[in-house]
């Protein structure tokens, strides 16, 4: 299978210059090192820097039909392609190669915009079709594991896989967006549909959009899932009961259907149950898989080297140890930042740029990844506890625990201007409680849906995109197909919450996939020991500082310099304000 997991480009009803064209191209080539190509026409381009995994004859990109009236780029992965081009060739349309993306084109003249709710898999799709009226269309996967961000202004649209990609392609310099601190503040990270600049947005899961020009502007549209029983299924044709053993069986479809490239693969194993079955599925399918760990320099109880061997030794796969040392942080903070593109407040981030790094330098282009499994199955504990919460009060508790620090406390760190701004308008904090009170079957799905759609994607998913392609590697995530979200959804609540039992079903569905002392372990999260590296005197305390002092955040008037002080103040007496601390860090070091 021809992995196209690539960055795209691109400009519609205007004509780009061919300088920032290069800029946006030159701007991604991490994600993209091995070709570079567009296409362009009358006041419109489409641009791609390909990643090749297999097959790298075929699957050449932009693609195109026979007479030149619709082109297509794409980033991701369709893996029931294979049931696509038979489909297809039941129309007389042959597709040469192997090569998941060369489908998408004439299935899109098979079946207009509806194809794209037949697809399986992760992909950010754009496509101009210039017959009957010129237009371009973009698409995201259900989960928006890939990211396409876009602005529309009066001279057209422009797009792109990545924000530093986007900004030379503006006509005019963007501004900063005053809501983004508090949007920051309240999510750890800025939101699909919001960006650091005023007027540049992003597509959120599932969601479609078309630009034709002309006073109509922009129309957005919603992707209906694909459904198991469609005609272009296969892999997980039937996603099975909600049992134990239907999700192992699933699980197993799935990774196998992942994993059919040549190229050797890597599979992240923290030593927990999500990225251990992932190890074992693997290593049944495959003999050059390698498992690889993160640890942190020093004694913490955090780490997770005992179960990671153990989940190695079991899948029977060797495992590389990744360390991140104290003396490298500032150097690596930067640099991760960089590749984020847009700033997120999760300290293993770090971990995970670090990762991914090594498995790049060690030779491999694809890596596993077990996210996703906790908010499609409960496994966070603030589910149990949002699902005990005998008040009306839940939903902003709820929310305090995903945001850096509670919302009364972050608050506190705004001027009184900024405050006031704030207040004026509609808060984050307002819009996330609009849509976590959206109504569901049950409170936990309710819970569930808003992490799945809104959580999920903007800080894990986003970080996973950016970190993994600013090293080349593609990063696969089973846990967040489709099938396995339908699964999700039917399976009863008591399999994934009852009480302190949280994500029983996958637990359950690991007997035999994972060994008995990670089946026996209570659920932690790959995390980074922030507190620990930002203790006082330490290289990262010194980083941290040195980054606040001067901030541009309060300069700019939306940070209180006192309260960032104090911040600091009490956490050299003692107070752990580590998170915080490291979060201010980031947003400060994302700044534009």
């Amino acid at each position: 299978m021809t992995g196209e997991m690539c960055r795209i480009y691109g400009c519609f009803g205007t004509k780009a210059d061919p300088a920032a064209l290069d800029a946006a191209r030159d701007a991604q080539l991490s994600g993209g090192p091995d070709r570079q190509h567009r296409v362009r026409g009358e006041n419109w381009v489409l641009g791609c820097n390909r990643l090749s995994v297999q097959d790298p004859a075929h699957g050449g990109q932009p693609f195109s039909n026979r007479d030149g009236s619709v082109h297509s780029v794409f980033n991701g992965e369709i893996y029931n392609f294979r049931a696509i081009r038979e489909e297809l060739a039941g129309h007389g349309v042959h597709v040469e190669g192997d090569s998941d993306g060369s489908v998408l084109v004439p299935y899109y003249e098979l079946h207009g915009d509806r194809f794209v709710e037949r697809l399986e898999g992760m992909f950010a799709i754009a496509i101009v079709d210039l017959r009957s009226g010129p237009r371009l269309k973009l698409w995201c996967d259900p989960l928006a594991v890939k990211s396409v961000y876009y602005a529309v202004s009066a001279d057209g649209i422009v797009f792109s896989s990545e924000l530093r990609g986007l900004t030379p392609l503006l006509s005019t310099p963007p501004t900063t967006d005053p809501y983004a601190v508090d949007a920051y503040m309240n999510w750890q990270c800025l939101p699909h549909g919001t960006t650091w600049y005023a007027g540049v947005s992003s597509l959120g899961p599932g969601e479609g959009l078309t630009f034709g020009g002309g006073p109509a502007g922009a129309r957005h549209t919603r992707i209906a899932p694909a459904q198991a029983d469609g005609p272009a299924a296969d892999g997980p044709a039937a996603d099975g009961p909600g049992t134990p053993d239907g999700l192992r069986g699933l699980l197993a479809r799935e990774v196998a259907r992942m994993s059919l490239q040549s190229a050797p693969v890597a599979v992240q194993v923290s030593g927990g149950l999500d990225s251990s079955l992932l190890a074992t599925l693997l290593a049944r399918r495959r003999d050059d898989v390698t498992g690889f760990h993160v640890r942190h320099e020093g004694d913490h109880t955090s780490d997770e080297y005992v179960f990671a061997r153990e989940a190695a030794a079991h899948a029977r796969i060797p495992l590389e140890v990744v360390e991140v040392r104290e003396r490298d942080l500032p150097d690596q903070i930067p640099a991760m930042v960089t590749a984020l593109g847009t700033p997120n407040a999760t300290p293993h981030a770090l971990s995970a740029f670090a990762l991914f790094r090594e498995i790049s330098d060690s030779g491999f282009r694809v890596c596993f990844v077990g996210d996703g499994a906790d908010e499609q199955f409960g496994g966070y504990r603030r589910y149990s506890t949002a699902l005990a919460a005998p008040d009306d009060a839940w939903a902003d508790r709820y929310l305090d625990r995903l945001s850096l620090v509670p919302e009364a406390h972050y608050r506190t760190l705004y001027t009184p201007e900024y405050r006031e701004f704030i207040d004026s308008g509609t808060s984050s904090r307002q819009r996330s409680l609009e849509l976590l009170n959206r109504r569901g079957p049950s409170r936990l799905e309710q819970i569930l849906a808003f992490d799945r759609l809104h959580k999920l994607p903007g800080l894990n998913l986003r970080k996973l995109d950016h970190l993994s392609m600013a090293h080349a590697v593609e990063c696969r995530v089973p846990y967040c197909q489709s099938s396995v979200t339908r699964f999700a959804q039917r399976t009863p609540d008591a399999l994934k919450v009852d009480g302190a039992d949280r994500k029983r079903i996958l637990w359950d569905s690991g007997a035999g996939l994972a060994p008995p002392a990670v089946l026996g372990r209570q659920k932690q999260p790959f995390t980074f020991p922030v507190s620990a590296f930002m203790a006082h005197g330490t290289t990262l305390w010194d980083f941290a500082v040195s980054v606040l002092t001067g901030s541009r955040l309060c300069s700019s008037g939306m940070l209180s310099e006192t309260a960032v002080r104090s911040a600091i103040a009490e956490h050299r007496a003692g107070k752990d304000h580590a998170r915080l601390l490291w979060g201010l860090m980031v947003l400060e070091l994302s700044l534009p």
